[in-house]
C-alpha cells in the first residue's frame, strides 16, 4: 500500500507500508524521488554541510514509536567539499510500534529534508497513510531492496558485507586521528567508510590509505584537525559505517 505522491520543487515523496518479510511487525517506508542529477542527504551530511532529513510523527494515531533506518549512502565530492547521501532517489525504512497492535495505525509524517544539485533547496512535506492492523500486503521491490541495503551489525554479516578488523582513535599528541581497518570481500567498487559521534560532535570523512591488498584489507584514516573537539570526543562511542557495492555494515567503538 502507498500514499499519493506529494510533489515539491525538484522532488516528490510518498509513504509505503507492509509487513516485514519475517511476519514480525509493521514497517513503513519514506520514498523520495528526485529529478535527475539531484541528491539528498544521509543522517550525517558530510564535511561540506547539508540538511539531513528530520521527521515529526506527532500527528499519528496509535503509534508508540517510529524508528527511521538509513540504507548505505555514498560520498559525493565537488568544489564545496564532501557530502554523504543518495542520488536520484532513496527509500528509508521506518520500523513502527503501534500502541495497540490489534488496531490500525494512522501514520502522519512531517518531513523536512534538503536536496542539492547546483543549488541546495530545503523541502517540507506531510505524508499520510492508514496502515491496517496485521498488515499482510507484500512489500514492493524497492522496499525490499532498501531493507537489504541497511548496514548490518558485525555479528550479523552476510556474504559480501565489509567486515571491521579494527577501529582506533589516537586523541593525544600533535596529530590526533582515527584509523579504520576493514576487509571487503566484494572488490574495490563503492568501498567507503563514514564516522559518526554523539551529541552533535563533528567528525571528518575518513580518507583511504593505499589500495586494497590481496586479502581484501583496506585502511582509512580521519585526521582530527582544529575543527574537531578532541577533548569532548574522549570516551564517546563512535560509529563506523562501512559500505561497498556488495553490502554494508556498522560497528561502534569507544574513542579513548
Amino acid at each position: 500500500m502507498a500514499s499519493p505522491w506529494m510533489a515539491g520543487q525538484k522532488a516528490k515523496a510518498r509513504l509505503l507500508a507492509g509487513s516485514l518479510p519475517s511476519g514480525q511487525g509493521l514497517v513503513a517506508f519514506v520514498e523520495i524521488a528526485l529529478e535527475p542529477g539531484w541528491k539528498t542527504y544521509w543522517r550525517t551530511p558530510g564535511d561540506a554541510g547539508g540538511l539531513p532529513p528530520s521527521f515529526d510523527w506527532s500527528k499519528s494515531a496509535n503509534l508508540a514509536d517510529a524508528v527511521v533506518a538509513f540504507p548505505a549512502p555514498e560520498r559525493f565530492t565537488d568544489k564545496s567539499g564532501n557530502t554523504i547521501g543518495y542520488k536520484d532517489s532513496v527509500v528509508l525504512p521506518v520500523f513502527l510500534t503501534p500502541k495497540d497492535p490489534d488496531a490500525p495505525v494512522s501514520l502522519v509524517a512531517g518531513i523536512h529534508y534538503g536536496i542539492c544539485k547546483d543549488i541546495c533547496i530545503p523541502v517540507e512535506t506531510e505524508l499520510v497513510l492508514d496502515v491496517p492492523a496485521n498488515e499482510s500486503e507484500a512489500l514492493p521491490a524497492e522496499a525490499l531492496q532498501a531493507l537489504e541495503r541497511l548496514p548490518r551489525a558485525q555479528d550479523k554479516l552476510e556474504a559480501g558485507d565489509p567486515a571491521l578488523i579494527r577501529a582506533a582513535a589516537v586523541l593525544d599528541g600533535a596529530a590526533p586521528k582515527i584509523t579504520i581497518e576493514a576487509r571487503v570481500p566484494g572488490g574495490d567498487a563503492g568501498v567507503d567508510a563514514f564516522l559518526e559521534a554523539p551529541d552533535g560532535l563533528f567528525l571528518p570523512l575518513p580518507e583511504r590509505v593505499g589500495d586494497i591488498d590481496g586479502d581484501g584489507k583496506v585502511v582509512f584514516e580521519a585526521a582530527l584537525g582544529a575543527d574537531v573537539d578532541v577533548a569532548s570526543l574522549k570516551g564517546k562511542p563512535v560509529t563506523v559505517t562501512l559500505v561497498s557495492a556488495t553490502g554494508a555494515s556498522f560497528a561502534t567503538f569507544a574513542a579513548q
